[in-house]
């Protein structure tokens, strides 16, 4: 399981790495229409789940509503990150409150589903926009924050982890791994600013930012873990042998997109 893993892993970074360092951003539009097409399918699986067909039509539907919108109005991405990181900080506040359930109503889960999908459209939007304007370097730099905090949680988690972060949702993450995460981030996001020009951030502001990337990454991967949860899954799909589905890989990124973006037009250098 652990060498399937880590093969899918290489591959898969391997693809997006490669995408992503290449000028012309019409190839990022496609990659994330086809993430957002697998997601979407597996977001309506983890709600309302419908049948292979209707599910298939209205993924293709979005996917193509995205391809469409392009190319993107600098207005509309602010107000749309902007409002990302509202439904995130939220959501955030929602998770102290949250108690098990495991039959949330048909109204519920439409709910769910629509504010879902509206979160994947922010994101999807978001990190095009990133390519668009500053090229690949900064939106890989916005990925890696995921990357380094997850490796430093999982590290920091099993050689200290005690203190359960939120054992009704995932009774594996601890407060010692999301401390040892953002301590790794730290580390990498100074050697980060030290070898490049910080993309015209004062360092102060470079911090910040990453840091509320970083923090609200974890709300991502908590709500999708709530998803799962009420559905009765381990894993969000079946498309990436040894890691389960596309949103159990993206579900970080996709609360982190909007706050970076939003503290980057804040900063105001988009």
């Amino acid at each position: 399981m652990l060498k399937q893993r880590v093969i899918t892993a290489i591959i898969l970074a391997a693809v997006v790495v490669s995408i992503i360092l290449i000028p012309d951003s019409f190839w990022v539009s496609i990659l994330f229409a086809l993430i957002l097409f697998v997601a979407t399918k597996e977001m309506l699986a983890l709600t309302i789940k419908p049948t292979v067909i209707p599910a298939s039509l209205a993924s293709a539907l979005l996917a193509a509503l995205f391809w469409w919108s392009l190319p993107l109005n600098p207005a509309l991405i602010l107000w749309q990150s902007l409002a990302g990181l509202t439904l995130w900080v939220l959501i955030a506040i929602a998770l102290f409150v949250y108690r098990y359930s495991g039959h949330w109503p048909l109204l519920a889960r439409v709910i769910v589903l629509g504010l879902g999908l509206d979160l994947l459209w922010i994101c999807v939007h978001g990190l095009v926009y990133l390519h668009s304007t500053y090229g690949g370097e900064l939106l890989l730099y916005l990925l890696s924050l995921v990357w380094v905090a997850d490796i430093g949680a999982y590290f920091s988690g099993r050689r200290f982890g005690k203190h359960k972060l939120a054992p009704a949702i995932s009774p594996g993450k601890t407060w010692e791994g999301v401390a040892g995460g953002l301590v790794a981030n730290l580390f990498w996001i100074i050697c980060i600013y030290q070898i490049s020009d910080g993309w015209g951030l004062e360092l102060v502001e470079f911090i910040l930012i990453s840091i509320a990337t970083s923090l609200i990454s974890i709300v991502g991967d908590l709500f999708e873990s709530i998803l799962k949860r009420e559905t009765g899954v381990k894993d969000s799909g079946k498309i990436l042998p040894g890691h389960g589905g596309m949103l159990d890989r993206i579900d970080s990124v996709i609360a982190a997109s909007p706050v970076f973006v939003a503290g980057i037009f804040i900063a105001g250098q988009l």
